[in-house]
């Protein structure tokens, strides 16, 4: 389960401060209304990162990241994590470790499993789970929005390390769940942090343009005692995938739980 976290984490790195659902946070004098729509901030968001529309516009992408994990500070291993995208609303992601498959979530547009290579087990998820985690895969649509995805956003201004920023904040159809934030520069339009509680911040340092988009190049992850960095080493627009690589292998006496 500690890889699939690590797995489901990388997309924030690929959606650039989309986020899974969360509730309205209460006002603070540090926040003050901003100057700007939601619709608007989101229509610079996306020229921002795809000036010429290639990603809004795509058919598939498929993504590649190094992720280093440190554990207490110390220890740091190493896996690549791999994105793929074909519309509508197909994704799979895989965990690598040692250039062989660990993990992988994969969704159809329809079901949804975590597949655990070692131990030739596949799962499927469902019901509530399964629900919110479709709200996970929709932030993988190129051509989705803040709207399309939450129930409320909340949008301020405000300043962090002493630059302005937007601030947003956003409810899902899910009650319980926690607060998300995410900080986009009001100079540059892009996502700079994203605040994910109880105990994780994603801070991306570096953007860079691959096949066309701008994209987090390299990303930081704090995580409790864990420190995780991300860095892209290959991003394709339009790449051919096949639907057979939405759906997870059978496995010999394996059944599914």
């Amino acid at each position: 389960m500690k890889i699939f976290k690590i797995t489901l984490l990388s997309v924030c790195s690929v959606c650039a401060g989309v986020f899974s659902g969360c509730q309205a946070l209460p006002f603070t004098q540090e926040e003050r209304p901003a100057n700007i729509s939601l619709a608007v901030l989101e229509s610079k968001m996306h020229k921002a990162m795809d000036p010429e529309g290639l990603y809004r516009e795509s058919k598939s992408y498929v993504q590649k990241q190094m992720l280093m994990v440190e554990k207490d500070w110390e220890d740091e291993k190493s896996y690549i994590v791999e994105v793929k995208y074909k519309r509508p609303d197909k994704l799979k992601m895989t965990t690598m470790e040692d250039n062989h498959p660990t993990t992988s979530i994969i969704f159809n547009g329809k079901n949804a499993w975590i597949v655990y290579y070692k131990d030739k087990k596949r799962v499927m998820i469902e019901g509530e789970q399964l629900e919110k985690m479709k709200v996970l895969f929709a932030l993988g649509r190129p051509d989705n929005t803040y709207q399309d995805i939450f129930k409320e956003v909340k949008l301020f201004e405000t300043e962090l390390d002493g630059r302005p920023y937007y601030k947003l904040i956003c409810r899902s159809k899910f009650k319980g769940q926690p607060p998300f934030v995410v900080y986009v520069g009001m100079n540059n339009f892009l996502a700079k942090r994203i605040e994910i509680p109880p105990q994780v911040t994603s801070v991306i340092d570096r953007y860079g343009i691959h096949d066309g988009v701008i994209i987090p190049e390299q990303t930081t992850e704090i995580v409790g005692d864990s420190k995780k960095r991300y860095e892209i080493i290959m991003y394709k627009l339009n790449v051919k995938i096949d639907d057979e690589q939405f759906f997870p292998p059978i496995f010999k006496e394996t059944e599914e739980e």
